[in-house]
């Protein structure tokens, strides 16, 4: 009788868990203007570095980090949880993926720009970010509600 006790609680302390997983993931629903917001912070950044000077690269630069801030912030505030995009398990690459491109679109911008003074080469590259890390970010959004569900990624 006595191990039957215990392997009911046993069970009860595991569906326990299941449910608060389920309960974070279902919290986790990112709000339909983050990603474009952050996209359109990345977008900002790579223009004004790109074609700004000096005092224009450290503006973007500093705007860039508060924005993050502020996003970071709102975010946690109205999920409660943050998850780090390197500590996400399978959705870890959906985050490299939208970091790489970013840094990638961004470096080809500067590069094109410097080598041919064109601008709207810039502004293609700015774009291409804004609409990659929106559908990026959704993607790795799906992915980490399902790791969270299955119990792969612990949410802080």
């Amino acid at each position: 009788m006595e191990n039957e006790s215990d392997l009911d609680r046993a069970r009860a302390a595991l569906a326990a868990v299941d449910a608060t997983r389920a309960s974070v993931a279902d919290r986790l629903v990112t709000p339909w203007w983050y990603h474009p917001t952050l996209g359109l912070l990345v977008a900002a950044y790579l223009v004004g570095y790109a074609v700004g000077d000096t005092i224009v690269r450290m503006t973007v630069l500093v705007a860039f980090f508060v924005g993050i801030g502020v996003l970071t912030t709102v975010y946690r505030r109205r999920t409660g949880v943050w998850v780090s995009g390197h500590r996400a398990g399978a959705a870890t690459r959906w985050a490299v993926a939208m970091g790489v491109a970013a840094v990638v679109l961004v470096l080809t911008a500067l590069g094109v720009h410097a080598a041919t003074d064109l601008l709207w080469p810039v502004w293609v590259c700015a774009a291409i970010v804004f609409v990659v890390i929106v559908v990026l970010g959704r993607r790795f959004d799906a992915r980490l509600r399902s790791e969270l569900r299955n119990g792969h990624v612990v949410a802080s």
